[in-house]
């Protein structure tokens, strides 16, 4: 079976593997999404367009706060890839039990955070009086399950950097069936509004995490294990995965500071625009996850290939994840503009609100294929074992820009409208897509030049060593 992962991530096919790989990554995406958009449709029925908002007020600040350590799952995909790619058995199950370890220390600690400073955080950003205390509600409790958020991210990125990404769907699938037939009855039949909502998330990411942790415990016929031995932190993996995983964090973190600021301006036009803005950032996260999901095959295929010092490999995995992130990316935005109206009317009603979200899908969507670069750059440059750098360029290109541009140019008076408080995000995506790809250009070159380098020193010795045998 390792043979066959093996050869899966760095021989054969590479177009047919990719899809392979990133289909299930996809998929699981887009029903955990549906599950979540049950959510705001359950709001809608039975809480009211409020809850909707309210819901939505928090998006921005729970993933500010989750996303910096979700970021550790892209350096435990890196680092068990690569010695998927190098056969080093031993290393990717010490990195297992690592990032185990790591994300119950994590979660541990984003849960103290977010229970005790939610509601302070939201009245930073401005949250509407009436959306308060139904925001801080569902943030409490929300942060009470982020341990089982990491330890399913975490455990997930080990199980896809051995090229398994079905069991990571599966068990996804099972818990969002739970959270939307408990969505129902803690709304509906308990009365519990959005404590409700979040009480079955909670329980949906727990159920998800630990099918994910006994199948990794229960994968002994596969390349590598959850092995008690190895349960704690070990240095040498712990700092490979700091080293992709601090830098891949900054950058989520980098969108979320950015989004946060611009999440405080929206609050200023009222609740309706909130809902609107809710309604239509949840729909064009179908969008994302969707070519999000070959970025993450880019990521695991390159870091493989690196691992195996196959230079083909490595351009044919990115050109494959390439081309299929795009091609996603544009087919999936073209629906969403032709259907916005319909799309944002499952959530939300009010007039206000939808002419809000069809504005935010029509600027958006029309531009994505500029994120959708940012993105497999970005995992390009993962792939290959630095994650420092499209950190800078999105902490640069991302959030500095932004938040400028939110300080100046927005709040000129002919300028302070929603159209132009979104169109920040084009203009940062097109700027951190030229720089990541030159980045991205520089650094390949320079990896490949040090692998052909470790070749020749490689083949020198070897003949040297022939040379020997032959002389005694």
């Amino acid at each position: 079976m390792a043979k066959k992962i093996e050869l899966e991530m760095t021989n054969g096919n590479y177009a047919k593997n990719i899809i392979l790989f990133a289909i299930p990554v996809i998929v699981s995406s887009w029903l955990q999404l549906s599950f979540n958009l049950a959510d705001y449709i359950v709001c809608k029925n039975f809480v009211g367009e409020n809850a909707v908002g309210a819901i939505g007020d928090t998006g921005s600040l729970s993933a500010l706060i989750v996303d910096l350590f979700i970021g550790f799952a892209v350096g435990v995909n890196v680092v068990i890839s690569k010695a998927v790619g190098s056969k080093n058995k031993e290393k990717a199950e010490r990195a297992i039990g690592t990032s185990t370890t790591l994300a119950l220390i994590c979660g541990l600690v984003l849960a103290i955070i977010g229970v005790f400073m939610s509601k302070i955080f939201l009245e930073w950003m401005n949250t509407p009086s009436e959306l308060i205390d139904m925001s801080n509600s569902y943030m409490v409790i929300y942060f009470i399950g982020v341990p089982f958020l990491l330890l399913y991210n975490f455990g997930a990125a080990c199980l896809r950097g051995m090229g398994d990404t079905t069991k990571p769907f599966i068990y996804l699938t099972i818990g969002g069936i739970i959270n939307v037939v408990f969505n129902i009855i803690f709304v509906k039949y308990c009365g519990l509004g959005v404590s409700g909502l979040a009480i079955a998330t909670v329980m949906s990411e727990a159920i998800s995490s630990i099918l994910t942790i006994i199948s990794l415990y229960r994968n002994k016929k596969g390349f590598a294990s959850l092995q008690l031995k190895y349960l704690k932190p070990h240095t040498e993996e712990l700092v490979d995965i700091i080293k992709i995983g601090i830098p891949a964090g900054i950058q989520s973190a980098m969108f979320d500071i950015a989004n946060v600021i611009i999440q405080t301006n929206i609050n200023s036009f009222g609740t309706a625009i909130i809902a609107g803005d809710s309604a239509a950032s949840r729909i064009n996260n179908f969008t994302y996850c969707g070519m999000d999901g070959f970025a993450q095959a880019g990521i695991a295929f390159i870091a493989a290939n690196y691992g195996a010092k196959n230079i083909d490999g490595i351009k044919k995995s990115f050109k494959w994840s390439i081309i299929f992130c795009l091609a996603t990316d544009v087919l999936m935005s073209a629906i969403e503009i032709i259907f916005r109206k319909q799309l944002v009317e499952l959530i939300v009603i009010n007039d206000d609100a939808v002419k809000n979200g069809e504005l935010n899908i029509l600027v958006l969507m029309s531009t994505h294929s500029l994120m959708a670069l940012v993105d497999i750059l970005a995992a390009g440059e993962r792939g290959l074992g630095d994650s420092l750098l499209p950190a800078v360029v999105s902490f640069i290109g991302i959030c500095v820009l932004r938040i400028i541009y939110v300080f100046t140019f927005f709040k000129m008076e002919q300028f302070h409208s929603m159209f132009y408080l979104y169109l920040t995000y084009p203009i940062s995506w097109l700027i951190t897509s030229i720089a990541n790809g030159i980045c991205c250009a520089v650094l390949f070159k320079k990896k490949f030049k040090e692998i052909e380098n470790e070749k020749a020193k490689a083949t020198v010795s070897k003949e040297a060593n022939e040379a020997n045998t032959v002389n005694k």
